[in-house]
C-alpha cells in the first residue's frame, strides 16, 4: 500500500477527531482549572487564654517570703494577611482570674496578705512572624513586684510568656528554663486555610537566682505551670 496514502488517511482522521472535539492525547488536566485550590480566609478573628498556677519563695532576709498565685488572661484581636507578612490588630484583653496570696514569718507567726486589683497583671501579643512554614505567636504575661511584704530585695514576678527564636546569652532567655513541654505558640502556615482551628500548649518553668543587696545575698525561686488555648476563625 502506498504510504502517502496512509499518511493522508492519518491526517484526515486527525483532522476529523479534532472537530469532533475529542483531543488526540489525553492531558493529565483535561477540564480542570490551572490552580484548583481554595482561597484561604483573608483574614482571621484571634483568641488566645493563658492559664498559670505558680509559687515563689525569697530567702536570705530576716523574715522568709512565699507566695501563691493563680491567674487567667485573654487576648482577642484579628490577624490580617499583608503580602508575606501579616497586619496584628489587637481588640481587647482581660484578665479573668487573679490571686496571689504571700505568707512571710515562722510558723504561728505568719503575716498574710494578697494583691489588690490595681496590681493585677496584663497579657499582650507582642507580635505574629510567618517563619517558613510556621507562623509564631509572641505574647507576653506581664508580671507584678514581689515579694508583697517590705524587703530590700524586690524583683518582677515572672509569669508565662512565649519564647521566639531570637539570639540571646545562653541560660538568660525564659525559655531556657522551661523544664517540661515547650513555650514556643507555633502553629503549620496550612491553618491559615482553615475555616478555624485550635491549639493547646503547656509547659513548666522554673528558676532559681541571686540577688545581691548590699552585704546581702538573697535567692529568689520562682516557678510556674501554663497552658495556651489559641483559636483562629478564618473570614
Amino acid at each position: 500500500m502506498d504510504k502517502g496514502f496512509l499518511r493522508r488517511l492519518g491526517a484526515a482522521l486527525a483532522g476529523a477527531l479534532l472537530l469532533a472535539g475529542w483531543p488526540l492525547v489525553p492531558a493529565p488536566n483535561a477540564g480542570r482549572a490551572a490552580d484548583d485550590r481554595a482561597p484561604g480566609p483573608a483574614w482571621w478573628d484571634v483568641r488566645m487564654v493563658v492559664t498559670a498556677t505558680g509559687d515563689y519563695a525569697v530567702k536570705g532576709g530576716r523574715t522568709p517570703v512565699s507566695g501563691e498565685y493563680a491567674c487567667r488572661a485573654s487576648w482577642e484581636g484579628r490577624l490580617e494577611s499583608d503580602g508575606d507578612d501579616f497586619l496584628l490588630i489587637h481588640l481587647r484583653s482581660e484578665v479573668l482570674e487573679w490571686r496571689l496570696r504571700e505568707t512571710a514569718g515562722t510558723a504561728g507567726r505568719e503575716t498574710v496578705l494578697e494583691t489588690p486589683p490595681a496590681t493585677w497583671p496584663s497579657l499582650r501579643m507582642n507580635y505574629v512572624l510567618k517563619d517558613g512554614y510556621e507562623v509564631e505567636f509572641v505574647f507576653d504575661l506581664g508580671g507584678i513586684p514581689i515579694p508583697l511584704h517590705e524587703s530590700p530585695c524586690v524583683v518582677t514576678l515572672d509569669l508565662p510568656r512565649s519564647s521566639a527564636r531570637l539570639p540571646g546569652v545562653p541560660g538568660r532567655g525564659y525559655g531556657d528554663h522551661v523544664c517540661r513541654g515547650s513555650c514556643r505558640i507555633v502553629i503549620p502556615e496550612s491553618d491559615l486555610q482553615k475555616t478555624s482551628s485550635g491549639h493547646r500548649f503547656s509547659w513548666d518553668w522554673r528558676q532559681e537566682k541571686q540577688h545581691f543587696r548590699g552585704d546581702r545575698v538573697y535567692a529568689v525561686t520562682q516557678g510556674h505551670t501554663a497552658e495556651v488555648i489559641l483559636a483562629l476563625t478564618g473570614h
